[in-house]
This record gives C-alpha cells, structure tokens and sequence, in this order.
C-alpha cells in the first residue's frame, strides 16, 4: 500500500487574523497580527554561546517552508537529557535526529544544518502549532523565547475571540501558497470558535 497526494477540486479556507491576540508570561510572548501573507518571525536567547541571540523573519511559503526550515532539527542541553528519559520523554532522540549541546559546544559530529538552525528550529514548531487553530493562518505570528504550551494558549486565545478572526476561501489557483497576496477573498462566515 501506498500514500500519496491527491489534489482536492474544492475551495480551502483559511483563518485571517483581524486584530493583534498576545500571550505574555514572563519574557516570553506569542502575538498573531494581521497581515496579507502567512509570516512567521521568532527571537530566541540563550545563554550557552552555541545558540546565543538568534532571530529570523520568513514569509511562510511551500518552497522557502521546504528549503528554510523543514530539516532544523530539535535541540537540548546534553544535562538534561537523562532527566528527560526518566520522564519518559525524548526517547527516540539520538545525535542523528536532534542537536546535542554541552554547555557551549554542539556535540553532533556534522555540526549544524544551518548557522542558525536553532531559530529556524523554533520558527518550525511555530508553524506545526499554528495548524492547531484547524487551518492555515492568514497573518503574522511574532515569538519571543515561547514554546508549544504558549503558542497552543495562542491559539485558543485566538479562536475564543471572534472579533480577532474570520474565515476566508483562498482562490483554488493559488492554494498552494496558503496566503497570497493580493488574493480576492470570498465573503467571510463567521464561526463559532473551536475548541483546541
């Protein structure tokens, strides 16, 4: 048996995000904002000097998605990855599939993917938790040293305020770009929000 790809004659929606929706705790933030495109932009700060500041900006796109940051691998502290199998946790993690850090020196043989892998990394997760709200966004998510718990906040944040979003119909012949620009939308429906 085998899986593929089969191309939908039908119209895909998309949540447009109206006004800015934020989670704050600490010196970590999540915030959607209006935009005509998908963008994800992340800052994240370490203080090991093998991450250290690192901050990116990218329009969401199937191409800049498959060539900027599909392959940014997890990363960890090499200190806490025993606590992490006594949790139960990051059992199927290895050098081969996750970035090991010791202090300030990465411990995988190859290095890095990228010089920034670790934001892209981050920018990654965004994307992958952003799909929680049940479709692809339509507007701009900044991330300050946040995670999956705050961005899932985000999102329920987000779907429980129907003033912040609506959804739109993307134009069949552009949906593979999830958001283009000076796409003409269908009329909105408004929906009651969903549950995450």
């Amino acid at each position: 048996m085998r899986a593929g790809i089969v191309e939908q004659n039908a119209p895909k929606r998309a949540i447009r995000i109206l006004k800015e929706v934020r989670d704050e705790e600490g010196n970590r933030a999540g915030a959607l904002s209006p935009n005509e495109c998908f963008s994800v932009s992340f800052e994240i700060d370490f203080e090991s000097q093998a991450i250290g500041h690192q901050e990116l900006y990218m329009e969401v796109r199937a191409d800049r998605y498959k060539q900027e940051v599909s392959r940014a691998r997890t990363f960890g502290f090499l200190h806490e990855a025993d606590q992490l199998r006594k949790m139960g946790l990051a059992r199927g993690g290895s050098l081969d599939n996750a970035i090991v850090i010791d202090g300030d020196k990465i411990m995988n043989e190859g290095g890095l993917r990228y010089g920034n892998e670790f934001v892209r990394h981050k920018v990654l997760d965004s994307i992958g938790d952003l799909y929680l709200a049940g479709a692809p966004i339509i507007g701009h998510y900044h991330g300050i040293r946040t995670g999956h718990a705050q961005t899932y906040r985000l999102v329920k944040k987000l779907l429980s305020d129907n003033s912040a979003w609506e959804w739109v119909t993307l134009p069949i012949e552009n949906q593979e770009k999830t958001a283009p620009r000076n796409a003409t939308f269908a009329a909105p429906e408004k929906a009651v929000a969903a549950s995450v």
